[in-house]
């Protein structure tokens, strides 16, 4: 396990956070957070709670007395699905739209080209008559 302050950058990058951002989710100023990240000063116990709620993470003492966390498992496989299942219902949605796209384009290319025989048929008849 590592330290408590170590963990904490993790979920400030995989949601692409701001320092402000994370800062305000776990209700302390950009400061506070900035010096724990950097491990300037410790989080205090009082902190623990919305740390685990936010980041995903518990917090629990060694018999030496340091602060550890680790991920919880079940929550960052959630996380992991919920992305998954995002991206998976994205490209669904593009492919069916892509899909319709192409049924519309292939509808105005049999008009277009039925246009174009009518048209070249009418050419024909011109030039018969011309002849």
């Amino acid at each position: 396990m590592k330290p408590i302050e170590e963990v904490l950058f993790n979920p400030q990058l995989e949601e692409k956070l701001t320092q402000h951002e994370m800062a305000a989710l776990l209700n302390v100023s950009q400061a506070t957070y900035n010096n724990w990240v950097n491990q300037k000063t410790t989080v205090a116990p009082k902190y623990y709670p919305v740390i685990t709620k936010v980041c995903g993470i518990e917090v629990s003492y060694q018999a030496y007395g340091q602060r550890r966390a680790y991920s919880i498992e079940n929550k960052s496989h959630e996380n992991e699905l919920k992305l998954y299942q995002k991206f998976t219902q994205n490209l669904e949605e593009q492919i069916a739209y892509l899909k319709e796209r192409a049924g519309e384009l292939q509808f105005k290319l049999q008009e277009k080209e039925s246009i174009l025989r009518s048209q070249q048929e009418e050419i024909n008849l011109l030039r018969k008559r011309l002849v």
